[in-house]
C-alpha cells in the first residue's frame, strides 16, 4: 500500500462506512474492505480506476467531485 495510504488506514476504525473521494483504483477501499470490514464507496472519474475498482467488487460512483452539484458553489483553496 502507498505510505500515504498507510497513514489513512490508521484513522479508520474498524466497521466504519467510508466514502472515498477520488479513489483512485480503490487501493484503499480494498485494503479497508479486507483488513478492517469496512464498507464504503468511491467517487471516481477516470473510466480505467472505475474499471479497477468494479473488478475489484469496490462499489463506485462515476463523478468527478470537484464538479458535482453538491461543491460546485464552494470554492477551494
Amino acid at each position: 500500500m502507498r505510505a500515504d495510504l498507510d497513514i489513512i488506514q490508521e484513522w479508520i476504525p474498524a466497521g466504519s462506512r467510508v466514502l472515498d473521494l477520488g479513489c483512485g483504483n480503490g487501493e484503499l477501499l480494498t485494503w479497508l474492505r479486507d483488513h478492517k470490514q469496512v464498507t464504503g464507496y468511491g467517487l471516481e472519474n477516470d473510466p480505467d480506476n472505475i474499471a479497477e475498482c468494479v473488478a475489484k467488487g469496490i462499489n463506485v460512483i462515476e463523478q468527478a467531485w470537484a464538479t458535482s452539484p453538491a461543491t460546485a458553489s464552494t470554492s477551494w483553496s
